[in-house]
């Protein structure tokens, strides 16, 4: 078969995607493949639908989804890529029975995101789960309906903060478990211990700065042996530790990868090939800098440039630049996290405290690189609105509290 743009993927940036093109060139014929069976649909609720509530694919499916059919877009689902042929701009496919063959595209724009990583440890574990998709979040649900098991979630990161956060309202009994003494730590010591102390004063237990090295069958039940000698219970097992860009069928097609897809400013990997989500490393002009960036709002806005890109390189319009602010949000134990900007690492951060949170900015000379607020939504927003553009110190600094002052 053939198709004008083919849409590999079945993530938000996929779905955006196909929205941008059907909407931007309505003449072009569309295809979107998915290995999965079921039509693209909304992934960060996966960690966050309380124990107690249905999660229900359908609720979850995008609702735009109908409408892309209802213009012609075709869904394949069940259907894996497995080449890239640039030259012959074609696709390798297998589907469900593991038949195989071919889609000839005009354009093509990739958006198979990442995989979660799992150490050689727990490969062979029963129980032991990772949260990408939605068959993820049924089994581990289904793993943890029994009150009496024990939870421990390796990696301290938001996925597994949120379900952690989950089990606690639930009145369920978690640990977490990270290598890294400071969770959050990239983002200063003080927002670690704020992190850290949200999650304890909720009742989750957290063993940080230590490793898992083993596991063993008690009488209570299994537990995880840390290198420390202390042991976590943990019956089930959620791993968070981290996910890879999933490239591996694009090892032959002589497209870069780096970490990901290497992409320019237009998403552009190779001649009519495009790419969006967790998989691109692009130069992003707003901060003069290569990133890749695992958010589902940014992947949500490349879907859409990388679309408009691909129907213009078939119809012969001009690209557009992609240049976004990331952000990122985390509710966990009835508070909002959010974070916006970029950091290098390097920054000042200037904490302003509150009755209602806190709220960090990070600032690098003269200029804001980013902020991240527990709560203080109202002045996260604005000063988010400001990150569009470059922002000045002086500019946020007029907007906080007089009690803000720098911090480790």
């Amino acid at each position: 078969m053939s198709t004008d743009v083919l849409v590999v993927g079945g993530s938000v940036a996929a779905v955006r995607a196909a929205e941008a093109i059907a909407r931007h060139a309505p003449d072009l014929a569309i295809t979107v493949l998915s290995d999965e069976e079921h039509p693209p649909y909304e992934r960060p609720p996966l960690s966050k639908v309380g124990l107690r509530d249905d999660l229900d694919l359908a609720a979850l499916t995008y609702p735009s989804v109908a409408d892309l059919r209802g213009r012609g877009v075709e869904f394949r689902l069940g259907t894996r890529a497995t080449a890239l042929d640039v030259g012959g701009r074609r696709v390798e496919v297998v589907d469900g029975s593991g038949r195989a063959s071919e889609i000839e595209y005009g354009a093509v724009v990739v958006t198979t995101g990442c995989e979660p990583i799992v150490p050689p440890l727990f490969r062979d574990l029963p129980d032991v789960y990772s949260l990408r998709r939605f068959q993820d979040a049924a089994a581990l649900r289904h793993a943890v309906s029994d009150r009496t098991r024990s939870v421990a979630v390796i990696g301290a990161g938001f996925i597994g903060g949120e379900f952690a956060a989950t089990l606690a309202k639930d009145g369920r009994a978690v640990t977490i478990v990270d290598l890294a003494e400071k969770p959050l730590g990239r983002f200063g010591d003080r927002v670690a211990a704020d992190y850290a102390a949200l999650h304890r004063d909720s009742g989750v237990g957290l063993q940080l700065g230590d490793g898992v090295v083993g596991f063993e069958n008690t009488a209570e039940g299994r537990v995880l042996r840390l290198g420390s000698g202390a042991t976590v219970p943990a019956d089930v097992v959620l791993l968070g530790i981290g996910v890879r860009p999933s490239t591996e069928w694009l090892a032959s097609s002589g497209v870069v990868l780096n970490n990901g897809i290497e992409c320019d400013a237009h998403l552009r990997a190779a001649d009519r090939v495009y790419a969006a989500g967790d998989v691109v490393r692009w130069p992003n002009a707003r901060f003069g800098s290569t990133m890749r960036i695992e958010h589902w709002t940014n992947a949500a806005e490349q879907g859409r440039i990388a679309g408009i890109n691909a129907a213009n390189s078939v119809t012969g319009a001009d690209p557009v630049v992609c240049a976004t602010v990331p952000y990122f949000w985390s509710d966990q134990h009835g508070t909002r996290i959010q974070f916006s900007g970029f950091l290098s690492g390097d920054e000042e951060i200037v904490e302003s405290p509150g009755q209602d949170g806190s709220l960090y900015v990070y600032r690098s000379g003269d200029v804001v690189a980013g902020v991240l607020a527990f709560e203080r939504r109202a002045e996260f927003v604005k000063i988010r609105a400001l990150l569009r553009r470059e922002t000045s110190w002086e500019t946020v600094q007029s907007m906080l509290p007089l009690a803000s002052s720098p911090v480790a």
